[in-house]
């Protein structure tokens, strides 16, 4: 379970933002509840959706866009010696921060024990790296990152193992790459294999064009045809979300590289009498039924493993209804057996249930007049109540993250007459 982020000088969030799942004190709609009993802390609570809303490039994105960058770094997919590092993209308005460093920590709960994850880095190489964990309640070091001073080898950083890792001995990883990379790949740990995965399996969906673009489309074909019960499941809930899509098949059409080929099927009628199916190729099905089809492989992936899902803009394409089906399978704890947690933005205003959402499940981005992202939690407004009618006050403009419009008046008009 993830529990806190914090990050700062990344993109549009030249400051410090801070996202947590720990859940307020209210009692309210405990469905969207999980627990997990920790290794020596007793039991901890998080919540399993969160949800992000804000004005069109006022930021939201980027926060999905960070643990995506991070998740490949800790995969190790994106560097090599000597590159700089991908996920570098300070806040470019500032002379102070457009060359500063960015800075990160995750707080999370991997195996019944709590970690701490700290990172800071700039556009050369990682400056900070260190991994702590609470085995029986008290903070214990797993590994530090020591960088040597400038008379040393510059394309290499010492790593110091805490005292309580035996049969590791410190070792080097290159300037920048991520010290829990080496022990997904080549270095096994358990307590920091334990973190490394956990980070690394994160599942992240972009949307159907930017998964398409980057050729993770055929990753998940990939997985789709490995996991046969998960193509009966995302089958069932193509039809259950009622695309007209009540199977599929995948074809492989090059047996040396990743190309596949989706067809969907359909029923087929003679007279209002049914007689068979047919196929019909996925690309001339909606963009919405594309859409869902791609969340739905995230989904059961996310459901299976237990690991987060964030999703940006999850209502690209989607009726309300079908993103409300959505939250609701992650509040449904006999769908949600292992507590995967949902984290997505979106500009859905139903979404914002007071009947089905509590307070601090909402999050708001706004950003200021300097092009400065501030990502601040609906709970901060003291005046809210769990039955306040979120959507409707947002949609009054009463906690902001909106956009700023003009009177229509003024739009296609110069020197006061119309262009």
């Amino acid at each position: 379970m993830i529990l806190n982020l914090k990050f700062g000088n990344y993109r549009s969030f030249k400051n410090d933002c801070t996202f947590t799942t720990e859940p307020a004190k209210s009692k309210a709609k405990l469905m969207n509840m999980c627990e997990c009993i920790t290794q020596g802390e007793g039991m901890k609570q998080a919540l399993k959706i969160s949800v992000i809303f804000g004005a069109n490039a006022s930021g939201k994105t980027n926060v999905i866009k960070f643990l995506y960058g991070l998740k490949r770094w800790v995969q190790n997919l994106d560097n090599r010696m000597g590159d700089n590092v991908p996920l570098y993209d300070p806040f470019k308005f500032d002379d102070g921060t457009a060359n500063a460093p960015i800075h990160f920590f995750i707080e999370f709960i991997a195996d019944k024990v709590r970690y701490n994850y700290q990172l800071e880095f700039n556009r050369e190489e990682v400056l900070v790296e260190s991994l702590t964990y609470y085995p029986k309640g008290k903070v214990t070091v797993l590994f530090d990152r020591v960088k040597g001073d400038a008379t040393e080898d510059t394309f290499t950083h010492s790593v110091k193992i805490g005292s309580s890792i035996t049969g590791i001995k410190s070792f080097t990883v290159f300037a920048n790459q991520l010290i829990l990379s080496k022990f997904i790949t080549d270095t096994p740990s358990k307590n920091i294999t334990v973190a490394a995965k956990y980070l690394s399996d994160i599942v992240v969906s972009n949307g159907y064009h930017e998964d398409k673009k980057l050729g993770i489309y055929n990753d998940m074909m990939e997985w789709i045809t490995k996991h046969p019960q998960d193509k009966e499941k995302l089958s069932e809930l193509l039809a259950f979300a009622d695309t007209g899509v009540k199977d599929f098949d995948v074809e492989k059409r090059h047996s040396e590289k990743a190309d596949y080929e989706v067809k969907s099927l359909h029923r087929r009628y003679n007279n209002g009498e049914f007689v068979g199916k047919t196929d019909l190729p996925f690309t001339e099905e909606s963009f919405g039924t594309r859409a869902l089809f791609l969340l739905g492989c995230y989904i059961l992936q996310s459901l299976e493993s237990g690991s987060p899902l964030l999703v940006d803009e999850i209502d690209s394409g989607l009726h309300t209804y079908i993103t409300q089906l959505i939250v609701k399978i992650f509040q449904n704890q006999r769908i949600n057996n292992k507590n995967a947690q949902l984290i997505f933005t979106t500009h859905d205003v139903n979404l914002l249930d007071q009947d089905s959402i509590r307070r601090d499940q909402v999050w708001f981005v706004e950003k200021d007049e300097f092009g400065s992202s501030e990502l601040f939690s609906l709970s901060d407004f003291e005046d809210v109540r769990e039955d306040t009618p979120f959507g409707k006050w947002y949609m009054n403009n009463k906690f902001g993250a909106v956009p700023t419009l003009k009177s229509l008046e003024k739009l296609f008009v110069a020197n006061g007459t119309s262009k």
